[in-house]
């Protein structure tokens, strides 16, 4: 595989979803010039939403995985989670994705 980006590993089942944070470290550790969302094999939409709640780090897979845009996943993920809102530990989670997606531009 050419492709050694977090992404590409774990969209193809060779790194976990919480391995992301060694491959932070070692951008971090490299000598790299690149950005660390294209480090991480992410578009900076992606990186942005992960860097505000790193707990979506799955639905970023998800939505790369299921060959959807970032923007669909996030409201999809919305309507499922307004659904359990009444849930405390889900409001902070809620709360960010709804500021993210507000954030976004229309396309």
């Amino acid at each position: 595989m050419s492709d050694a980006s977090f992404m590409s590993l774990a969209l193809n089942g060779y790194v976990l979803a919480d391995e992301i944070e060694d491959f932070v470290e070692s951008w971090h550790a490299s000598d790299s010039d690149a950005e660390i969302y294209d480090f991480l094999g992410m578009t900076f939409e992606e990186y942005s939403l992960w860097a505000s709640d790193p707990d979506t780090i799955e639905l970023i897979l998800s939505a790369r995985h299921m060959g959807t845009t970032l923007k669909d996943a996030v409201n999809d993920n919305l309507r499922t989670q307004e659904r359990i809102a009444a849930r405390s530990d889900e409001a902070r989670k809620l709360a960010i994705l709804s500021h993210w997606i507000a954030a976004q531009p229309d396309r």
